[in-house]
């Protein structure tokens, strides 16, 4: 019995450890890493283009048929506003 307590002990100890000094080095290495590719990633957009400069990220398709605008509503109905006494 009092040697699974050393042990439980000896873990515990081990972790904090672990917890309180290796960890927080880890997590800078990571942020560290994510930032850099953001930034390569951020810095490679705004070396494309320059300022006032537009692009079309979309092409429609030129073969396919046109449509009117008309079509793509629907019906247009003509009314009146009536008033009520």
């Amino acid at each position: 019995m009092l040697e699974f307590i050393l042990w439980l002990i000896l873990i515990y100890l081990i972790f904090r450890f672990i917890a309180k000094f290796v960890l927080p080095y880890l997590l800078k290495y990571y942020l560290n890493k994510f930032q850099q590719k953001f930034y390569q990633q951020s810095s490679h957009d705004n070396t494309t283009r320059k300022e006032g400069d537009t692009s079309i990220d979309f092409i429609p398709d030129t073969k396919t048929k046109k449509s009117t605008s008309a079509e793509k509503i629907g019906e247009y109905v003509d009314y009146e506003e009536v008033e009520s006494k």
